[in-house]
């Protein structure tokens, strides 16, 4: 009887001890494909600053309202499936009065896309705009 509860003990643990293991192991993988997008939308983001740093932005007041507009070119070789400039205005005295971003997708190799940032804010000195390849 000993012997028979002995090794359901061990059997128990080494089931155990099993799925703990594959779950580490998943973790681990799991850990390793976060890195991996971490870096990759980096060097997205680093080839869509390089693209965007040209860009000569045009504020267009309005009575009402006021739109940002620039010209952005794909350079690269490859489709560019989502681009998103973030915008930040500013007052005088630097605090930021609104910030949003509006985005552009499936933009082609070589391809000009004009790129209109529509504000609600009409009182602003200056503005601050990133690229970025993601939504995250």
């Amino acid at each position: 009887m000993k012997k028979v509860l002995l090794g359901i003990i061990i059997g128990f643990v080494v089931i155990v001890g099993g799925c703990v293991a594959l779950v580490g192991a998943g973790m681990s993988g799991v850990d390793n494909a976060v890195k991996e997008v971490e870096k990759e939308t980096v060097k997205n983001d680093n080839k869509l600053q390089e693209m965007a740093k040209d860009i000569e932005w045009k504020v267009k007041r309005g009575d009402y309202s006021t739109e940002i507009v620039g010209i952005f070119e794909n350079t690269s070789e490859e489709v560019l499936d989502y681009v998103e400039f973030e915008y930040k205005l500013m007052n005088s005295g630097g605090t930021v009065v609104e910030k949003s971003f509006t985005n552009e997708t499936e933009i082609e190799p070589g391809e000009k896309r004009k790129i209109e940032i529509f504000c609600s804010e009409n009182d602003f000195d200056k503005y601050d705009i990133k690229v970025k390849s993601s939504a995250f």
